[in-house]
């Protein structure tokens, strides 16, 4: 029987193997069996019958580096992250483990995936995660932002942080093109795309997901509507499906693209 309800459950990997992504990405696959389900009204786990979903845990990503993916199978399953014939050949059979279900919007089809993995007796809560300081500082120096964070104000913020909000106020003015050119004028959704690559920044998924939400209202896009166009922004700039090897700048045009599209400017 197939999961086919989102949250927390544990379980057993009955049969697991490593193959490559449709982008050429290592990645294990793991049947999961589930055994018990978090049932967040009575805040526990409770037996349920098994059921079955499998995972596609992308290892690496782009320029050879490990993903968290790759971290939480090496801290789940005591993989030490040095060979991937090694890993196909563990049995994990006997290790039961959390996995998080979540809904995943595609080609106008909504299915089931493991998002997420981690030990048994980790919080079957979801977490907000954040990077340890060497991470944060690697992504400050790879965006430019080495120099500027270090004149930044270092004082403890007393508000939530937010990202930079798109403005909705009508642009008063237009910069002048060339009236001699005579190239033909590309499309609407060609312009907007190209004004969405061409924006620099960087986000997470979550966030371009509840930046979106926040700046998008209900009436103007329903939520069948923004998981449609959340999945055909992806395929437009990443080429594909979420895989989860979007980069942050890839989940910050995604942002763009679906805000350029349904708000005018």
């Amino acid at each position: 029987m197939l999961i086919t309800q989102t949250g927390t459950y544990l379980g057993y990997a009955s049969s697991h193997g490593v193959d490559q992504s449709s982008g050429g990405y290592p990645q294990l696959v793991l049947q999961c069996e589930a055994t018990h389900f978090y049932d967040g009204d009575v805040e526990d786990y409770v037996e349920i019958e098994p059921q079955e979903l499998r995972a596609f845990l992308v290892l690496y990503g782009k320029d050879q580096k490990p993903l968290r993916n790759c971290e939480q199978v090496k801290k789940t399953f005591g993989w030490d992250g040095l060979s991937f014939q090694a890993l196909a050949e563990m049995d994990l059979s006997e290790i039961r483990f959390l996995f998080r279900v979540e809904d995943n919007f595609y080609n106008d089809n909504t299915t089931q995936q493991v998002s997420w993995i981690d030990v048994d007796t980790a919080s079957p809560t979801r977490q907000i995660s954040s990077l340890d300081t060497k991470e944060l500082q690697d992504l400050d120096a790879k965006f430019g932002l080495a120099k500027v964070g270090k004149k930044t104000d270092t004082k403890k913020p007393t508000g939530k942080p937010t990202l930079p909000k798109t403005s909705t106020k009508k642009k008063t003015s237009k910069p002048e093109t060339p009236k001699t050119s005579k190239a033909p004028a590309a499309g609407p959704l060609t312009e907007i795309i190209n004004e969405a690559e061409e924006k620099t920044g960087s986000t997470t998924r979550d966030d371009a997901w509840n930046y979106i939400s926040e700046q998008i209202p209900e009436a103007a896009l329903s939520t069948k509507e923004r998981a449609v166009a959340w999945s055909k922004a992806i395929e437009k700039i990443h080429g594909g499906p979420d895989d989860d090897t979007l980069t942050g700048e890839e989940w910050f045009q995604v942002q763009c693209l679906i805000i350029g599209e349904t708000i005018p400017f």
